[in-house]
């Protein structure tokens, strides 16, 4: 992502970022785990955060009532990330030895030291401490007057007034969650740092329904130029997707067991976000990248993955995940060749693929092809 100069700029929201005005909060990369219940819903959010806002507002829509905000788990979520990841397979005349290039990550830590506070008129349902975050839940009929709230406490909320303005409007009365993050420092450095998970328990809409849904409306008006996002869902059966299109993993119907393909000197992360770029870009659709049974400290659970790249712009519906009693395993496979294989396969293709540091993409399997 590349930063731009903000001397006497108004103020960049990103991924329902509200930062104070004449500062950057960007994120170009988030996670959100779905653990589906009977009666509620618990999600946990954990963002990638580039800029240089000295503290700014993570501004969060729940489409049903909230119970309960928390620090996340980051070592669970952390696990799910790795076992759901894609696999490298090896091609025998390449070297398997000596890792698989992955870039690091920085895990940036936060501390809180004031709440958000006061009256505009909105309903404030609750407020706490979460670990290292101040919240504030909130319900709201009124468009005008959730903006104007978190306007009084500081924060540029313009770019996101239309995203808002949808949420109070929508007959599932969604509740907000504004959090305030404080970061130790407010340059992270060129590759940013991922936040410390935020998790929310939430109950069923107004219509007695419990709804998972990635508030990706928040993120339309986003500075960075491409979005990724990482889901995960633990339920009974391979989560469906509404809203998007989900892009099924075809594994063997090509006539190959791999997904997506590089050469030996590709790093496997870039090679991965060029083909969900390739699937997603300027189109609504994410990669079912893992289905299959998890160990979820001692329960067995069903764990689904969608993987997505796109640009901010495509962000103007949200993707909703419903449980099902369909289990059909699903994985995804990155075959890294031989250089002069490759380039003979794929004349012309020798485009440099970036490397993404996302935490979700550090784990990857690597196994040697037989």
């Amino acid at each position: 992502m590349t930063l731009v100069s903000l001397f006497f700029a108004p103020a960049l929201a990103c991924g329902g970022f509200a930062p104070q005005e004449g500062a950057l909060a960007a994120s170009d990369a988030q996670q959100a785990l779905f653990d589906l219940g009977a009666e509620s819903i618990s999600v946990t959010y954990r963002a990638h955060y580039s800029g240089n806002a000295a503290d700014f507002a993570w501004v969060l829509a729940v489409p049903g009532r909230i119970d309960a905000v928390a620090e996340g788990d980051a070592e669970r979520l952390d696990a799910i990330a790795l076992a759901s990841a894609p696999q490298v397979e090896i091609d025998p005349a390449v070297d398997s030895g000596g890792g698989c290039g992955c870039a690091d990550t920085s895990t940036g830590g936060l501390k809180n030291d004031r709440a958000f506070g006061g009256d505009t008129g909105v309903e404030v349902t609750g407020s706490g401490l979460a670990g290292d975050y101040a919240y504030t839940t909130l319900a709201a009929s009124d468009a005008d007057g959730l903006v104007q709230w978190l306007t009084d406490h500081g924060y540029d909320v313009s770019l996101l007034e239309d995203a808002i303005a949808a949420y109070v409007a929508d007959p599932l009365d969604y509740e907000f969650v504004a959090v305030q993050l404080v970061p130790d420092a407010p340059e992270v450095g060129d590759y940013g740092a991922d936040l410390v998970p935020l998790q929310i328990t939430y109950g069923p809409a107004s219509d007695g329904a419990l709804h998972a849904v990635f508030p990706a409306m928040l993120g339309v008006t986003s500075s960075v130029d491409v979005v990724r996002t990482e889901i995960f869902v633990l339920g009974e059966g391979t989560a469906a997707l509404s809203g998007w299109e989900g892009v099924a993993n075809p594994d063997e119907e090509d006539g190959h067991t791999w997904d997506a393909v590089g050469a030996d000197y590709y790093d496997p992360s870039g090679v991965y976000y060029q083909h969900l770029l390739a699937y997603g870009g300027a189109q609504r659709r994410m990669w079912l990248a893992f289905a299959d049974t998890y160990d979820d400290d001692g329960t067995s659970r069903w764990l689904t993955r969608y993987d997505a790249a796109v640009f901010p712009a495509t962000n103007t519906i949200d993707p909703v995940f419903t449980d099902s009693d369909v289990r059909t395993p699903a994985s995804t496979v990155i075959y890294l060749m031989e250089e002069s294989a490759y380039e003979d396969a794929y004349p012309g293709d020798t485009a440099a693929l970036v490397v993404f540091g996302l935490v979700g993409l550090l784990g990857w399997r690597r196994k040697a092809r037989a």
